[in-house]
């Protein structure tokens, strides 16, 4: 049999507490295992061996190029000949610009790029086929994380549009405040509104933003710096 090198990599996710904590710790446990599973599973059927899982646990794809990861560098030493398997191409991809240079010095080297389970198939680049299907999936690979941003921070604005608290009780934006009677929605906080529109009044006048914080006072008990001063401007626009 042949030998090949099974890549692994999970996204970095947001600190949590408590039980939420072990869960998502236990998630990324069980996302590593899986892609490790299915990519023995595809190993078996290609006649390949697996000796060696790298893996790249809370990595972003998308800040982050595959040589420039911590485990994704060791693959640009493997030798002639060598096979990587992942299981999808989006573990492995985020960038179409990084997906297509990986896989032409891969090509350079001799160097077999397998993909286990894309979208319920195989995807093997030793193939024109598979070449073709690589180049398509990579500009989708790069697209969806976008969509869903976007997605996600659209909805955001209409729930707080509506009063909905989308923050941590200690980053809601100014001119908001959480509301004592239910901390799940915020309210107008009047005295930053009204010092929001001293702000405005003083940037008329020509004032800079170090001497309107000064101005204005303290607000949620520290002086603003400038950054927060054109933040706490856009309350009222």
């Amino acid at each position: 049999m042949t030998n090949a090198i099974s890549y692994t990599r999970y996204s970095p996710r947001p600190v949590k507490e408590g039980d939420e904590e072990r869960a998502a710790a236990q998630e990324d446990a069980e996302s590593i295992q899986l892609q490790m599973e299915m990519n023995q599973r595809y190993a078996v059927m290609k006649g390949l061996t697996i000796t060696e899982v790298i893996k790249d646990p809370e990595t972003s794809a998308r800040k982050t190029r595959l040589f420039e990861r911590e485990g994704g560098s060791k693959l640009q030493f493997l030798p002639k000949g060598s096979h990587v398997i992942c299981m999808r191409l989006d573990r492995m991809f985020r960038s179409t610009v990084d997906g297509l240079q990986t896989v032409e010095f891969f090509q350079k080297k001799g160097i077999i790029l397998h993909f286990a389970d894309q979208s319920g198939c195989t995807l093997d680049l030793s193939t024109g086929e598979g070449r073709f299907m690589f180049t398509m999936l990579l500009s989708a690979a790069e697209f969806e994380p976008h969509r869903t941003a976007d997605r996600t921070s659209k909805g955001m604005k209409h729930r707080q549009k509506n009063g909905q608290r989308m923050t941590s009780k200690q980053t809601v934006p100014f001119g908001q405040m959480v509301d004592p009677e239910d901390d799940s929605r915020t309210i107008p906080c009047e005295s930053e509104l009204w010092k929001a529109n001293e702000a405005i009044a003083l940037k008329a006048r020509g004032f800079s933003l170090r001497d309107i914080a000064r101005q204005i006072g303290p607000i949620r008990e520290k002086i603003l710096s400038p950054q927060s001063v054109k933040n706490l401007m856009k309350a009222v626009k």
